[in-house]
């Protein structure tokens, strides 16, 4: 069970299947030719190389991905060894890819290292690409969910439960848990008050207290269940 700020309070989701993304954290990096900025010809400057990229990366989601599947491509940094007046011969840049499904997370990185390796072999420089997935998707076994859907409507009622929400973007853990044995991750409303509808780990994040009683209560609700 996770709680989701900007949902009211008490409410129940969840859903068959993905439900969180993985999350895969990439470094790419690009070996130019510095030089002198009144002199760019005598040089390779590693930010057009690096801007490129990171501009055609932008279209794997938009371009390559079908438009029915999730997938996002973030850079993050981008950092040169360049001076005010001199080109930089170096750029690394970092980022984070999220896709809700092994194929798309395979599409992505297949994707990502033709964009580096074709821009830099058109500049003549060399580039390369780390992509690791640090956290795979969260899926939700059916019949986890239908139990777990049945616990939160008899606790909270039909109304406040939603048994096939929008998958998130975000990345769980649960997942390693969940891909070992059937399991189902669960959300919970935090709250639409300004107080408690700031974004999961953000400074003024606020949990809502009152998700104490509930959350509680659903487990027992759900342990009950099990065990007629």
């Amino acid at each position: 069970m996770h709680n989701i700020p900007n949902m009211e309070v008490g409410t129940f989701g969840t859903r068959k299947g993905a439900i969180t993304a993985s999350e895969n954290l990439f470094e790419i990096e690009i070996k130019a030719k510095g030089g002198h900025a009144a002199l760019p010809h005598m040089g390779v400057d590693a930010i057009t190389v690096g801007s490129q990229i990171a501009i055609a990366l932008q279209s794997i989601v938009s371009r390559k991905l079908n438009p029915a599947d999730n997938g996002i491509v973030s850079i993050t940094e981008f950092i040169t060894d360049g001076k005010k007046n001199v080109l930089p011969g170096n750029v690394k840049m970092t980022g984070d890819a999220r896709a809700l499904s092994k194929e798309t997370n395979e599409k992505i990185a297949s994707k990502m290292l033709q964009i580096v390796e074709g821009t830099c072999n058109a500049h003549g420089v060399s580039g390369s690409v780390k992509y690791e997935t640090t956290c795979p998707v969260t899926f939700n076994s059916k019949d986890q969910v239908e139990s777990a859907t049945k616990a939160a409507v008899s606790l909270l009622g039909s109304e406040k439960c939603n048994g096939d929400i929008e998958p998130r973007l975000f990345s769980e853990d649960f997942s390693v848990m969940a891909s070992e044995k059937p399991g189902c991750f669960v959300l919970m409303g935090n709250g639409t008050s300004e107080q408690h509808s700031r974004p999961l780990h953000a400074d003024n994040y606020d949990f809502n207290d009152e998700l104490l009683v509930i959350g509680s209560s659903y487990w027992t609700e759900l342990v009950e269940q099990q065990l007629k």
